[in-house]
């Protein structure tokens, strides 16, 4: 139902937009008899009701329409430019985990102390900083003046710069969650109680403390990795990534419908496949989730 509504808003919402896609196709010099052929070869002659319901069958067989700006299926496009967002994708998120799950338990062991104060101060800081902003920083220190780095591109090494740049926020917003959800499960009475059994405090840390606290950034972890599936268009276009999200910006500068719909509907079904596999991995993470 979710991805259905999303079918529906964003398909008529394409055609509030003042553009004819038969222009378009047809050039700012066609005449009117060659645009009105286009429009009958696209079915734009027809009442907009009966365009929907012929999308929806399509989009049910997989068919997500056909560009014919660029000439080509619009899931092949799809399908082309996913497997480097999510190359992305998932690079950037190790790059969030590997700061922020570090960061949070430490800032929640050493509450109200110095070092917690230091790095809540550096979480705000890198929630503060736009990504777009540091993206082009780091493009231009460690690219253009250190040329650690290339300065796009897909690349082994040409990943590491957006990955990072996308990262930095990400793993604030994870450090701040952990931290926060950890404070609250230290408070709980089965952590007091493995403590009055003797247990050691590392394995009272990281065996109960650190797995229940893990649920809530499990939950923004399957949204921000659909999210971030879904195409990340600032970050991909400074860096000419040429994934869903650069292909998104051309779709949009372009105002190419059909192409700006096929994106949205897959990222929206990358999201609602995320959140289906966090509520599965309640179950392994959290004792009192049972779905039997």
């Amino acid at each position: 139902m979710t991805i259905f509504a999303i079918i529906t808003v964003t398909y008529f919402i394409t055609y509030l937009v003042p553009q004819d896609p038969a222009r378009v196709i047809a050039g700012s010099h066609a005449s009117a008899q060659t645009i009105a052929e286009i429009r009958r070869a696209l079915g734009l002659d027809k009442p907009l009701w009966q365009r929907y319901l012929i999308f929806v069958g399509q989009f049910l067989h997989g068919n997500l329409g056909y560009d014919f700006i660029q000439q080509r299926p619009v899931g092949q496009m799809v399908l082309q430019a996913a497997p480097y967002t999510a190359y992305l994708a998932v690079v950037a998120v190790f790059f969030e985990l590997l700061f922020a799950i570090p960061v949070g338990i430490i800032a929640a062991v050493k509450r109200n102390s110095f070092i917690d104060g230091l790095l809540r101060t550096l979480t705000i800081i890198g929630i503060s900083m736009p990504t777009y902003w540091v993206g082009s920083l780091m493009l231009l220190i460690f690219g253009f003046y250190l040329k650690w780095f290339p300065l796009g591109g897909v690349s082994p090494l040409g990943v590491v710069l957006p990955a990072v740049s996308v990262g930095i926020t990400g793993s604030a917003y994870y450090a701040r969650i952990l931290r926060s959800s950890m404070l609250e499960v230290m408070r709980l009475d089965y952590i007091r109680t493995a403590h009055a059994k003797g247990l050691p405090n590392w394995r009272v840390l990281f065996a109960h403390t650190v797995r229940t606290a893990l649920i809530p950034v499990v939950t923004y972890f399957g949204l921000d990795l659909g999210a971030l599936l879904g195409g990340l268009i600032i970050t991909e276009t400074i860096f000419a990534w040429t994934g869903l999200g650069l292909l998104l910006n051309q779709a949009i500068s372009s105002l190419d419908d059909s192409l700006i719909i096929g994106i949205t509907l897959f990222s929206a079904t990358a999201i609602v496949v995320m959140n289906l596999i966090v509520d599965i991995l309640y179950a392994f993470l959290d004792p009192r989730v049972n779905y039997s």
